[in-house]
C-alpha cells in the first residue's frame, strides 16, 4: 500500500490479513441479500435492497468495504438498515474509483484532500443535488476515517488526527462532534511544533481542556499558514518580528472566518480577533518560557502588544439567554410530544440547573433518598466537582426511578459500561451517552412543529445554558440568598451567581418603573382617593426619589449591597478575589448596620489566623492578609461612627459609570 512505507510496511500487511482472516461465510460474498445476513431479524425493515461489490476492483478495495460495514454491524454501530440504505452511496463511491482510480490497492492510497475534491467535482457534474453529495462525501469520509485508524498502529499523539477517547483524559462526553483534533489544517513545517504545544498542555500539564485544545487547532493554523505563505522555507518562528505581526493582524481583519460553523465566510468579528491574537500570545509566550528551539528571539511582549486586540463591548444583561415563563408554559404544554428520555432531561434541566453535558452523563445511581427528601447527585465537569447534588420534588424523583428502571432492563454489560442513565445502545456513540446535540434537535422541532414562539413572536430556538439561566433566577426570585444559590449551581464565586440578581433586579425594576410611570394615588382626609405621582409624594415626606431609586437597585451580599445600576455592568462580575467589590473599592458598593455583626466575626476570624500564622513563621500569609484586616476594620469602625459606608451619590456614580 502506497500510504504505508518502509517499517511499517509488515505492520500494514498484518492488519490486512486479520480483515481476509474475518472476512467469512456470507460477509465474503460480493451480493448481500439482506434476508441471508446472519443479523437479519422479522423486525428489520429492508425491502428490495441488496448491496453489491464491484467485482472489477481490485480485492484488497472490495474486502477495505466490506470488512468496513462487516464491523459496523457486528458491533452494533450501524443497524441493517442504516447500512442497505447506503447501498446507493457505495455504488457511486465504487463506480468513481473503478474509473479515476482502478489500480490502487487501498482507500487511503490516495490523498484525502485530492481524492475529496475530485470525487466532489464528479458528482456535481453527473447532476446530483448539494444533500445528495453530502450524504455520498459522507460515506467516503467515514470508511476513510475508519482505515486511516485501523492501519497506523503508532500511539495517539504521534499521529496527525487525534482521537480524544483514545487519550484517556476528561471530555465531554454528551458532545457527539469534536471528538478529534486535526493537525492536518497545519502546514508541515510547523505541525510537529503544535502537536508538542498541545501535547504538553492537555496531556503532561492538564493546563488546557479538550474544549480548548479544540479552539486552539481552530485558530492557530491561520496564522501559520499566514507565515507559511510569506516565508515558505521557514520551519521556525525565530526571526518573526513586529512586522510580520501587523501584517498578520491585517490579514485577519481583511479574510472572511474559516471553520465549519456557521459564521464560516461572513466578516471577521471583534471577538473572532481578538480570541485569535489572544490563542497566538498565549501559544508565543509558552514556547519561550520554556525557551523551545523555535521560538521567537524577540519576546511576546514586544511583538504583540496590548491594543491588537480589538477592545470587546462589555456583556450586557439582556444578552444572558433565559427560559422566561412564557416559553417555559409552552414548552409545558406540549412536553408530551416528545420521546420519554429527552422529556425527562428537559424536567432535569428545568429542575435541577445543571449544565446540558453534566445532565446527559448522569449516572444510573445518580438519585439519593434521605430523611429531607429526593436529591439528584452528579458530576459538574466544569468546576471539577463529582459529586454536586441538589434537591428535587418527589414528581421529578418518580419520572428519574422510572427511568432508572427502564435503563436497568436495557442495559447490559457490554452496552451501558459506565452506568449512564441515558446511554445509547446503537450507532456511532454506543456505550456514550445521549448527546446533547439529541436533545437540542428535538427541542427544537417541537417548538417549529408546534409554533412555540418568544416575546418576540419568533420560534423559539433552543440555547441549552438558557435552562440552567432559568434554575438560577427563578431561586433569585423566590427569594433564595445568594451564596445558596451559588451552592446550588456550584460557582466558583458568588460573583458568578450575582448576574441572576441582576436580571432579576432588572424586571423588578422595569416593573417599578411602569407602575410610576402610570402615576400614583393617596388618600386625603376623609378617605377620599386622588391622583398623585412618585416624587410629589417623596418631596411631601421629606423623602429623596433618588435614593428610593437607588435602593430599588442593591441587591444584598453577605458583605454589603451591590448599587449598581441594571444599565450598567459590573467591572469585577468576572473576578474571583474575596470580595472583589472591597478589595477594589467599588463605587457601586455600601453597607450599613445590619452587617455590623458580620465584619467583627470577620475581623476575629482574620486576627485567630494571623496568630496561627506568627507561631509557625508563615510571614508571607500574615503580608497578604494584613492589607483586608485593615479594610475590614475600617468599615467596622464606620459603620460604628457613621451608620455605615454609602458610596457615592447615584447622579455621580452614573457619570462616571
Amino acid at each position: 500500500m502506497k500510504i504505508i512505507q518502509g517499517n511499517k510496511q509488515e505492520s500494514s500487511t498484518l492488519r490486512y490479513n486479520q480483515i481476509e482472516k474475518e472476512l467469512q461465510g456470507y460477509w465474503k460474498d460480493d451480493f448481500w441479500d439482506p434476508l441471508e445476513c446472519p443479523l437479519y431479524t422479522k423486525k428489520t425493515n429492508i425491502k428490495n435492497e441488496f448491496i453489491k461489490f464491484n467485482t472489477t476492483l481490485n480485492t484488497r478495495i472490495t474486502n477495505e468495504f466490506k470488512y468496513y460495514f462487516f464491523t459496523r454491524l457486528t458491533e452494533m454501530v450501524l443497524k441493517m438498515e442504516t447500512v442497505w440504505r447506503k447501498s446507493t452511496a457505495l455504488n457511486r463511491l465504487q463506480k468513481f474509483i473503478s474509473i479515476f482510480y482502478s489500480d490502487i490497492n487501498s482507500i487511503l492510497d490516495i490523498s484525502y484532500e485530492k481524492f475529496l475534491f475530485h470525487y466532489k467535482s464528479y458528482l456535481f457534474e453527473e447532476g446530483c443535488s448539494h444533500l445528495t453529495v453530502k450524504g455520498y462525501v459522507q460515506l467516503y469520509n467515514r470508511i476513510y476515517s475508519f482505515y486511516h485508524d485501523w492501519y497506523d498502529e503508532r500511539n495517539e499523539t504521534e499521529k496527525d488526527i487525534w482521537n480524544v477517547r483514545k487519550l484517556g483524559i476528561d471530555y465531554n462526553k454528551s458532545s457527539s462532534t469534536d471528538c478529534t483534533l486535526n493537525f492536518n489544517y497545519v502546514p508541515t513545517p510547523y505541525r510537529e511544533l503544535i502537536k508538542k504545544y498541545i501535547k504538553n498542555r492537555l496531556l503532561i500539564q492538564e493546563s488546557l481542556s479538550w474544549g480548548s485544545a479544540i479552539q486552539n487547532i481552530a485558530k492557530l493554523p491561520v496564522f501559520f499558514n499566514f507565515v507559511h505563505k510569506k516565508y515558505p522555507k521557514w520551519d521556525s518562528l525565530e526571526h518573526l518580528n513586529r512586522k510580520d505581526i501587523e501584517e498578520f493582524i491585517q490579514h485577519l481583519r481583511t479574510t472572511p472566518m474559516g471553520g465549519n460553523s456557521a459564521h464560516k465566510g461572513k466578516a471577521p468579528s471583534g471577538n473572532y480577533i481578538n480570541r485569535s491574537i489572544s490563542f497566538l500570545e498565549t501559544f508565543i509566550e509558552y514556547i519561550q518560557r520554556l525557551e523551545w528551539n523555535e521560538a521567537p528571539i524577540k519576546p511576546v511582549r514586544l511583538l504583540i502588544l496590548p491594543e491588537d486586540k480589538p477592545k470587546l463591548p462589555p456583556k450586557s444583561m439582556n444578552d444572558i439567554k433565559y427560559i422566561s415563563d412564557f416559553v417555559w408554559d409552552q414548552i409545558i404544554n406540549h412536553i408530551e410530544k416528545l420521546p420519554e428520555e429527552i422529556r425527562l432531561i428537559v424536567l432535569l434541566l428545568e429542575a435541577t440547573g445543571f449544565r446540558i453535558s453534566d445532565i446527559c452523563a448522569l449516572k444510573i445511581d445518580c438519585l439519593i433518598h434521605r430523611e429531607d427528601g429526593w436529591w439528584i447527585t452528579g458530576e459538574q465537569r466544569k468546576v471539577k466537582d463529582k459529586t454536586h447534588r441538589v434537591p428535587i420534588s418527589e414528581e421529578i424523583a418518580k419520572i428519574v426511578l422510572k427511568q432508572q428502571e427502564l435503563t436497568r432492563r436495557i442495559s447490559l454489560l457490554e452496552l451501558n459500561p459506565l452506568n449512564y442513565l441515558f446511554p445509547t445502545y446503537s450507532g456511532t456513540r454506543k456505550r456514550q451517552p445521549i448527546s446533547r446535540e439529541n436533545v437540542v434537535n428535538n427541542i427544537n422541532k417541537l417548538a417549529a412543529e408546534n409554533k412555540i414562539v418568544d416575546e418576540n413572536g419568533d420560534v423559539y430556538r433552543c440555547k441549552p445554558h438558557a435552562f440552567r439561566h432559568r434554575f438560577g433566577v427563578n431561586l433569585i426570585n423566590n427569594g433564595m440568598n445568594i451564596l445558596h444559590v451559588q451552592k446550588l449551581m456550584a460557582h466558583a464565586s458568588p460573583e458568578m451567581t450575582l448576574v441572576y440578581a441582576k436580571i432579576h433586579d432588572r424586571t423588578l425594576r422595569k416593573e417599578w418603573e411602569k407602575a410610576s410611570n402610570n402615576g400614583a394615588v393617596k388618600l386625603q382626609q376623609g378617605g377620599k382617593i386622588i391622583a398623585t405621582s412618585l416624587k410629589q409624594q417623596a418631596d411631601e415626606n421629606g423623602l429623596d426619589l433618588d435614593w428610593i431609586r437607588h435602593n430599588l437597585d442593591s441587591i444584598r451580599l453577605d458583605h454589603g449591597f451591590c448599587i449598581k445600576s441594571p444599565k450598567n455592568n459590573c467591572d469585577y462580575l468576572e473576578q474571583t478575589l474575596e470580595p472583589p467589590c472591597i478589595k477594589n473599592n467599588c463605587r457601586s458598593f455600601h453597607v450599613d448596620q445590619t452587617f455590623l455583626d458580620y465584619y467583627k466575626e470577620q475581623i476575629m476570624k482574620i486576627e485567630s489566623d494571623i496568630e496561627v500564622y506568627q507561631r509557625s513563621g508563615r510571614i508571607r500569609s500574615i503580608e497578604i492578609i494584613q492589607p483586608k484586616l485593615k479594610k475590614y476594620k475600617e468599615i467596622r469602625d464606620s459603620i460604628l461612627s457613621n451608620g455605615g459606608i454609602y458610596g457615592i451619590s447615584k447622579p455621580k456614580r452614573e457619570l462616571k459609570n
